[in-house]
């Protein structure tokens, strides 16, 4: 009967040792976070380009194309074509519908032509299905390539060239018997259409071989390949500065240019750097198109401010270079990627008599060195690669800000084995009063 109450009261008794010992352990915590705090910095991944920005002023020796004419002048060719002396660059007409029907006769009658092609037996007696579905999806993939550099001046032909495979592959397949309906209804309105391009009042022909742009912006004259060498850095601020206003300048009888070499200069005027030296090859964007250009360093000039003259060659043409003469560049260097260090972070730890470079970090209560490999040096920073490796660095690790030395790291690891002991001792309690009740 005396058993009853005795038991009730050993079970409270050690009910209470639990509940202190999980005090003494929450207490611990609260001491390790509140007493025990660490300077620590977390490892986040940082990118790191170290491109150069600048206005950048393409320069060509130019021919300026004018033409005294209120009426409407519409032009065969896109900018940055290559035309032959002789050829047809544009046409003069009345109003802006005999003009449109110009340019709609020529892909009309494209459009016939790419037609007979692909119904020709020529053609397709020796053409197998397997082979021309291959075709398609090439020419597919380069539409989208080409889309995504921008580079639209191309476009327009690898589309017809796509809708030429595709045509040749519906009349082997057996979806078209033919296009000879189709192409009547073409030549009608080809018809059509050639009656009013045929009321053009004027024509202009290219004095010359080279390359077309259907622009001016007042600086043909006075810009050129010679005159790119010497210019100063006043010079060049004052064009960039003025180029709008030069523009509107520009007589209504200059209606286009030509040049007889695709190749440039692009001058500008950049903070100085050492890997922009005379002959070195580096890469260039503009903010006009997403292709990267190959361009070589001809000078650089230091100015002594921090600033250098600088003047590239590019040997490549597309309609964005061709069109505009100033344009925000950049100078593309290497990207990197990687855990962003604190220099003052870095420690050195001697294993098996080689040195290891990298950090402290803390891991609960145990502190422990982990490896870096250093990919990037900032000023105050480093680039640490981001791996999966347990002994190096990783992402959201804390890294110590503070000495730590070999008796940190002891003192650490006693102290994490003594709560974790103790931890261990609240377990063993638990289950001691579970088996008392």
């Amino acid at each position: 009967m005396r058993s009853g109450p005795f038991n009730k009261f050993i079970t409270k008794v050690l009910v209470s040792l639990v509940i202190g010992l999980l005090f003494i352990i929450i207490g611990g915590q609260l001491y390790r976070y509140v007493d025990d705090r660490h300077d620590t910095s977390e490892a986040v991944l940082c990118r790191i380009n170290e491109n150069i920005a600048f206005e950048g002023i393409v320069i060509r020796d130019e021919t300026i194309i004018s033409y005294s004419s209120s009426d409407i002048i519409s032009f065969n060719y896109a900018d940055g074509s290559k035309v032959s002396q002789g050829d047809l660059l544009a046409q003069i007409f009345a109003t802006p519908e005999d003009a449109s029907a110009s340019s709609r006769l020529a892909k009309t009658e494209a459009e016939i032509e790419m037609l007979q092609r692909a119904q020709n037996p020529g053609t397709i007696d020796y053409v197998q299905p397997e082979s021309i579905s291959r075709r398609i999806d090439d020419n597919y993939k380069q539409l989208i390539a080409l889309s995504n550099e921008n580079s639209f001046g191309t476009f327009e032909e690898q589309k017809n060239n796509m809708t030429f495979v595709m045509n040749i592959f519906n009349i082997i397949s057996g979806i078209s018997s033919n296009y000879n309906q189709r192409i009547a209804e073409l030549e009608d309105r080809a018809e059509w259409l050639r009656q009013r391009a045929a009321s053009a009042r004027d024509a202009i022909y290219a004095s010359q071989t080279g390359y077309f742009v259907s622009c001016c912006d007042g600086y043909e004259e006075t810009l050129g390949k010679n005159k790119a060498l010497y210019l100063t850095r006043p010079e060049i601020e004052q064009i960039i500065a003025q180029a709008e206003s030069r523009r509107r300048e520009v007589p209504k009888s200059y209606i286009g240019k030509m040049f007889s070499d695709y190749s440039c200069y692009i001058v500008g005027v950049i903070d100085s750097d050492p890997r922009v030296t005379e002959d070195s090859r580096l890469k260039l964007s503009t903010d006009y198109s997403d292709t990267l250009y190959d361009v070589t360093v001809v000078s650089c000039r230091d100015e002594g401010d921090g600033k250098s003259v600088v003047v590239f060659s590019c040997d490549v043409l597309d309609s964005a270079l061709a069109a505009t003469r100033i344009h925000s560049m950049q100078l593309i260097f290497d990207e990197y990627n990687g855990i962003k260090v604190p220099r003052s972070a870095i420690r050195f730890q001697n294993n098996d008599g080689v040195y290891e470079k990298g950090v402290f970090v803390i891991l609960g209560e145990d502190i422990t060195f982990k490896k870096i490999d250093v990919i990037y040096e900032g000023g105050d920073f480093v680039l640490s690669r981001n791996t999966s490796d347990d002994d190096s660095l990783r992402l959201y690790d804390q890294i110590l800000l503070e000495v730590v030395n070999e008796e940190d790291v002891r003192k650490a690891k006693e102290k994490s084995e003594q709560l974790r002991g103790v931890s261990g001792d609240s377990d063993e309690s638990e289950d001691d009063s579970s088996e008392d009740k």
